[in-house]
């Protein structure tokens, strides 16, 4: 939420987040009701990018949906796609394949939306190489691939092309992910979470 404060408002209305808990409730079958109707209340169907937290085995990644708002969705390769992006390879982030493609589903339906079972189930679901976590911060790592995904103008344009594995690359040697960057932000969540804990205790 902190780093929400920080979006420019004329960018809030194009993103969205999800809690961390959703998916993981989702995935454990708890309350799945009631998380399928908070998430219909983000409207992602009028977002260009959905931050989703995944949050299991005490592990966290982040699915991001991009262009689910495309209106003309009758054109694979131009309407929506989803990136998963995880600090800690060996984790093995396509372990969740089939649980994200059955939560995407179950989201369209219960937006009653037009489009096919089969056309969602063509929606790409990518694992694009990402900078790896050195210890146990793979949260700070998802909030800061957030803050890049946010700041990076030619995202869009990447997300465009098919070939995503290969510019991902590109836009890692090209310094979207700035390692000197990437310590000050790390710097950041820490202070603000001895902060946090001051005032707790206070």
């Amino acid at each position: 939420m902190d780093l929400w404060k920080n979006i420019d408002e004329d960018k809030k209305s194009a993103y969205a987040y999800f809690d961390s808990l959703w998916f993981y409730m989702y995935y454990c079958g708890q309350n799945i009701p009631n998380v399928l109707k908070w998430i219909k209340a983000k409207r992602i169907f009028s977002r260009q990018y959905v931050f989703v937290p995944i949050v299991c085995c005490g592990h966290w990644s982040l699915l991001v949906l991009c262009h689910f708002d495309e209106a003309n969705c009758s054109d694979i390769k131009k309407g929506p796609r989803m990136i998963v992006l995880d600090s800690l390879k060996t984790a093995d982030p396509t372990r969740f394949q089939s649980a994200i493609r059955k939560f995407i589903v179950d989201i369209y339906e219960t937006e009653e939306r037009e489009e096919s079972k089969q056309f969602i189930n063509k929606i790409r679901l990518e694992f694009p190489k990402v900078p790896q976590q050195n210890g146990e911060e793979c949260g700070i790592y998802v909030l800061y691939f957030i803050q890049c995904f946010l700041q990076n103008k030619k995202l869009a344009e990447v997300l465009e092309n098919k070939k995503l594995e290969e510019d991902f690359t590109q836009l890692l040697d090209d310094g979207w992910f700035n390692p000197e960057e990437l310590e000050n932000f790390r710097k950041d969540i820490h202070s603000f979470q001895a902060n946090q804990n001051i005032k707790i205790a206070e």
